[in-house]
């Protein structure tokens, strides 16, 4: 449905992600957009908003586009269980990926339960080759993890793509993990799902282990986590970035 463009500017400037004086450049009298589209296609071309925050805020869902100290990009995946979110800290400027629970899935005690052991597994790690967790928090009633934000490709799309891995770099892929999850085990945190999708190489060819989710935490409060399809990462096919998801299945 077409929005009339005052609203569009409107929704725009409620959203709390765009400075004030930044969009003077791009609307009347110092611009002539014929009409909200046109002025949402200019500000996503100049590289002011993502496509995603054009979308949500069109849809007058700019506000949700904030959480906590986080201005949200990009939606990555979605499952039963929430979503993961490419997003930016407002202070200091650092792109990470949020695990985001749905606000259904909060109000299940079990889901909620899990979510709170992948944190702490998560938090009990902090290794090169293992996808860190650098926070955990709740904001407007919603619970969230935030994780590094890793620039490249999960080993199965890479394979996929471009075909078997050669051998010297197979093997120090197979390093890489071992090492991860060596750490990991020393400290009482079992993966149970090491697959290629679960393993992201970067642009530097370091390999890090993501889904800790899924873990068996050695001594946890309400026994090991379950695995199911509860966040699912989507592949944008270029190469741009994977994030940590729960079940690939």
């Amino acid at each position: 449905m077409a929005i009339l463009l005052d609203q569009f500017v409107k929704q725009l400037e409620d959203s709390g992600i765009f400075d004030g004086d930044a969009l003077k450049s791009f609307i009347p009298p110092q611009a002539s957009p014929k009409d909200a589209e046109e002025l949402a296609r200019e500000l996503v071309k100049q590289k002011k908003l993502t496509k995603f925050q054009a979308e949500q805020i069109y849809a007058d869902r700019g506000k949700s586009l904030t959480l906590g100290n986080y201005v949200i990009l990009d939606k990555l995946g979605q499952g039963g269980m929430g979503m993961v979110l490419k997003a930016r800290h407002q202070r200091m400027d650092r792109l990470v990926a949020l695990k985001v629970m749905s606000p259904t899935a909060v109000k299940t005690p079990d889901a909620l339960k899990r979510f709170h052991r992948e944190v702490q597994a998560a938090a009990k790690l902090r290794h090169p080759n293992i996808v860190a967790a650098d926070d955990a928090d709740e904001a407007k009633g919603t619970h969230f993890l935030v994780m590094e934000f890793v620039d490249g490709n999960d080993l199965s799309q890479l394979v996929k793509k471009n075909g078997p891995l050669p051998v010297e770099t197979a093997v120090r892929c197979i390093i890489q993990a071992a090492r991860g999850l060596e750490f990991a085990h020393e400290r009482g945190v079992i993966h149970r799902d090491i697959k290629p999708a679960n393993l992201l190489i970067d642009a530097k060819g370091t390999v890090k282990i993501l889904d800790m989710g899924l873990a068996r935490i050695d001594g946890a409060v309400g026994g090991s986590s379950e695995s199911g399809a509860d966040f699912d990462r989507h592949d944008h096919g270029d190469g741009r970035l994977h994030v940590p998801r729960t079940g690939d299945g």
